[in-house]
């Protein structure tokens, strides 16, 4: 290669690694910069306030909880021990999921046949809750469910069930697969609907857990508020929990066994500081029914007094931060002071919810919020996360030197 040739190609070589770097520069200046990747703060603060002592009943167990959260607290050996006609309520649930109506049905008729009645002439003989039926009388599916639920009968809850299901047994099938759904790991379904047979059993924490769905059913819900029903054969029927209504108390099942001794299943809706709640309570194993509803009522007041309204976290405090690639840190805060209705000296759980956001982000731009969820000890709620300020702009340098 000559001298000219030579000089021609070291030429071009140069010219063509001036442009590279020329384009290399320009795409590197005015490339966007990636996202800014946040670290969260992990954020578990503990209610200040005092746990009020619960004013647990004198025998037996118990629990409480609301709903939907869960249980808060229990009482006695949880031990699985006959329900008595609490079990009703198991009843009450399967048939609606297993044939739903809505609020302001009535149901499908069905028709009372002969063995429906000698079923009640079973129960009748062996002292039995029972409610009167005729061969050939038509009861709505919601006038079945008022029949278990209000004055607790016996007959019809198992002629409710072998209508849904075709009989006791699919029915015995179908809710004890249900109800681990439910997370009720301490019960078992047994060979009858009513709860008059002992072999249905349960703990006051599982009661807890199937009173809060119940209440979540709103043909339930309703039902067990009502003070009394008038059925076609009947006549007149009335609920048996005499504690409803002066106090809010919304249901939802007594039963009694001597196998069983005193149940109930209650259920209170209250308002704390503008916060709707319904409070769950089950005592097992009382002296009697009508001890099991009369120790419900400070049981229940109790654990509404031990709500308060907690602060979580005040305006400002800093929950996460960014670091950008060049060295730049902006923190981000919450906008508002946070705070929830959350059980006394319970751990307040929250959540740090904060995406990756841009270089050019300014300040009080919202990147996010923190939430207190809705558990068994806390009611949720969530405020906003904003940026405290804006990131600087990286250097020339920087820029060259750093292409991905």
């Amino acid at each position: 290669m000559n001298r000219t040739l030579f000089r021609r190609f070291a030429v071009s070589n140069l010219l063509i690694t001036f442009i590279l770097i020329g384009v290399y520069c320009l795409w590197a200046l005015g490339r966007p910069l990636a996202p800014i990747e946040p670290v969260k703060s992990s954020l578990k603060l503990e209610s200040m306030t005092v746990s009020n002592q619960l004013a647990w009943p004198s025998k037996g167990q118990a629990a409480v909880g609301t709903n939907p959260s869960g249980v808060l607290a229990t009482f006695g050996e949880q031990k699985p021990v006959p329900t008595a006609s609490v079990a009703k309520v198991f009843t009450a649930l399967m048939v609606l999921k297993k044939r739903p109506i809505k609020l302001g049905e009535t149901g499908p008729i069905i028709k009372i046949t002969e063995a429906d009645v000698q079923s009640y002439r079973d129960y009748l003989a062996g002292d039995g809750s029972v409610i009167p039926v005729q061969v050939g009388e038509d009861l709505t599916q919601y006038q079945m469910l008022q029949a278990i639920m209000l004055p607790s009968a016996n007959n019809v809850a198992d002629s409710l069930a072998i209508w849904a299901f075709g009989s006791l047994e699919n029915y015995t099938k179908f809710a004890n697969d249900y109800i681990r759904q439910l997370g009720l790991t301490n019960t078992v379904i047994g060979s009858d609907a009513s709860g008059y047979d002992a072999s249905t059993v349960s703990t006051a924490h599982d009661l807890v857990l199937l009173g809060e769905a119940a209440m979540q059913e709103p043909v339930i819900a309703e039902i067990v508020g009502q003070p009394s029903a008038v059925l076609p054969v009947a006549g007149s029927v009335q609920n048996r929990n005499f504690l409803l209504g002066p106090d809010g108390l919304a249901g939802i099942k007594t039963g009694t066994t001597v196998a069983a001794g005193g149940v109930f299943l209650a259920a209170k809706q209250v308002t704390i500081n503008g916060m709707p709640l319904t409070l769950v309570s089950a005592i097992v194993g009382a002296e009697n029914t009508f001890n099991a509803q009369v120790e419900s009522v400070p049981l229940l007041k109790s654990v509404q007094n031990n709500f308060a309204e907690t602060k979580v976290l005040s305006k400002g405090s800093v929950v996460g931060h960014y670091k950008s690639q060049w060295g730049d840190t902006v923190t981000a805060v919450t906008t508002k002071p946070l705070s929830t209705l959350a059980w006394k000296g319970s751990m307040v759980p929250t959540n740090v919810e904060i995406d990756a956001t841009s270089a050019t982000a300014e300040s009080g731009q919202v990147v996010g919020s923190v939430q207190v969820p809705r558990s068994p000890v806390s009611i949720a709620h969530k405020v906003p996360v904003a940026l405290t300020g804006s990131f600087s702009q990286p250097s020339l340098a920087w820029r060259l030197t750093h292409p991905l």
